[in-house]
């Protein structure tokens, strides 16, 4: 069924896509135009964008959004379109699952299929998050992207899992989705349509190792010789593999040379032959979410040249977008989810990527989409005063080394990790002389004692952030001290409220632990 621009209750059309187990949640309650719900105004919460360009320059974006601070049961997600290279936005469309209930709609995706026709797909979720089985993809097919008044068709349930990523057209005319379904085997999966999106069905998936699983956003890139790369996100940064059989089995994934914070990147195919990443930092370097950076690669990922800078603010994220047929590059990504909540694009072309500067006159940056506000206000997060800890000891002050590390003053706005840019947002008192090991953020660390006495490390309490090295601190003899929470960056998000442990150690005795603490001294 084909619709104007109305609101409706949709119905569900099971019989054009459905494979697999169906939905276990109904079609969403509302899809159609914004309610007053959803106004721009009534948002605390807005990111995770995706960009999709028609054959006539018309752009499309889509993100989620909500009127609470976070990603929770009260998302919904937007589509907008402009006619006028990006100077001004319309919102179309939202779908919203329930209202205030329990349901979830986020992390969508917009893409121009080969029949001309726009798919806006996204995932539902009911929460709290119970697994795979909670979590269904739903599509609607929009006829014309070229003109704001386009018909469109009622969702469709497509399959289980979140597809945030790209879609991409094999050599074999076959379109691939890259769905992921969570923390399970073979998660980064591939799911196919041999008739142009009318039937799917999974093709076969790569296998996170358990030990690295999270948020698979993968993306495929087809290579010259056939093969297939599979790019996924890990705990550790970028994952990879490669399928030699159309998708149907995989090599396993592998660390990637290619140096990434845990979140998603923007990988596709240009006019030229050439590939397109868009990453954060240098190809070489592990940062946090900051420094949004464009590369070209003319040897199919083997190596990476240029580097154009779009953004590097803390607080950039997920990029997603589309070269257009003109040969501009078109990029979205989100800044600042509940803080500015801006969702914006960039523009630029090859040559202003290859010379790492602009130089082509088509360079815009940093382009608003939307800027929400409004909304319900974020709870502020209380300090713990850790009242069950130790007294500080900062007398007889020992010393951690490892080689090749910066012994640094403990002051505020300094870099705090080697692969990442946050800084140092606060200083208590009783921490005002110290001074610490700039160390980096992931992987295991293993530190020697070179001067005996009392030695501290700050880490998150497990129940602030699951890569707390708390318990590994313990094990080794390590006691909670009696000094409230260090805010130690981004002060307003709790996950980064920082707990101090402290030994006394023996010269020659050493301390490890993984991600992530920051050892601290007293004194010279």
């Amino acid at each position: 069924m084909k619709k104007m621009l109305v609101v409706s209750t949709v119905s569900l059309l099971f019989a054009a896509a459905a494979f697999c187990q169906p939905p276990k949640a109904p079609p969403p309650e509302h899809a159609g135009p914004p309610l007053p719900r959803h106004a721009v105004t009534n948002r605390a919460f807005t990111g995770i964008s995706s960009l999709a360009v028609a054959p006539n320059g018309r752009l499309w974006v889509t993100w989620y959004a909500g009127h609470t601070p976070g990603e929770d049961r009260n998302n919904y997600v937007v589509l907008a379109t402009s006619g006028d290279g990006g100077a001004t936005w319309k919102e179309l469309l939202t779908v919203d699952p329930d209202g205030g209930g329990q349901r979830r709609t986020f992390d969508p995706e917009v893409w121009i299929a080969p029949d001309g026709r726009l798919r806006w797909i996204w995932s539902d979720r009911t929460m709290p998050h119970s697994g795979v089985s909670s979590d269904a993809i739903w599509m609607i097919v929009l006829d014309d992207p070229a003109s704001e008044s386009t018909a469109w068709h009622s969702p469709v349930y497509v399959t289980q899992g979140v597809m945030m990523c790209k879609p991409i057209v094999l050599s074999s005319g076959e379109w691939a989705l890259p769905v992921c379904t969570w923390y399970s085997e073979n998660s980064s999966k591939m799911v196919v349509s041999t008739d142009n999106g009318k039937t799917w069905s999974v093709r076969g998936g790569a296998n996170m190792p358990r030990e690295d699983r999270c948020f698979d956003e993968h993306m495929f890139v087809e290579r010259k010789d056939g093969s297939i790369w599979c790019l996924s996100r890990a705990k550790s940064g970028i994952r990879e593999a490669v399928s030699t059989d159309r998708g149907a089995t995989w090599s396993p994934l592998e660390p990637s040379p290619i140096q990434h914070p845990s979140a998603r990147f923007f990988i596709t195919r240009l006019l030229s032959g050439n590939l397109l990443l868009v990453k954060h930092g240098p190809i070489e370097k592990k940062t946090g979410r900051s420094h949004l950076m464009a590369f070209v690669s003319k040897d199919d990922g083997r190596r990476w040249e240029g580097g154009l800078m779009l953004d590097e603010r803390n607080g950039v994220s997920y990029p997603d977008g589309q070269q257009a047929a003109d040969g501009t590059i078109y990029i979205t990504y989100d800044f600042d989810r509940i803080g500015k909540r801006h969702i914006l694009f960039s523009t630029f072309r090859e040559e202003d990527v290859l010379a790492g500067k602009p130089v082509s006159g088509a360079v815009r940056l940093r382009q608003i989409v939307s800027e929400g506000s409004g909304g319900a206000e974020r709870p502020k997060p209380q300090v713990n005063a850790n009242a069950d800890g130790a007294p500080l000891a900062a007398g007889g002050a020992g010393l951690l080394a490892a080689e090749v590390l910066d012994l640094v003053a403990f002051k505020a706005g300094v870099t705090l990790f080697t692969d990442r840019s946050y800084t140092l947002a606060e200083v208590p008192d009783a921490l005002k002389d110290a001074r610490f090991l700039r160390v980096s953020m992931d992987g295991p660390k293993t530190l020697r004692c070179t001067r005996a006495g009392m030695v501290a490390v700050l880490t998150p309490l497990p129940e602030r952030n699951s890569d707390s090295v708390s318990k590994a601190l313990l094990e080794q003899g390590f006691q909670k001290v009696r000094l409230p929470e260090v805010r130690l960056f981004d002060p307003a998000n709790p996950r980064n409220f920082c707990t101090l442990f402290q030994k006394r150690c023996a010269e020659g005795e050493t301390v490890t632990f993984g991600k992530w603490g920051l050892p601290l001294f007293y004194g010279k």
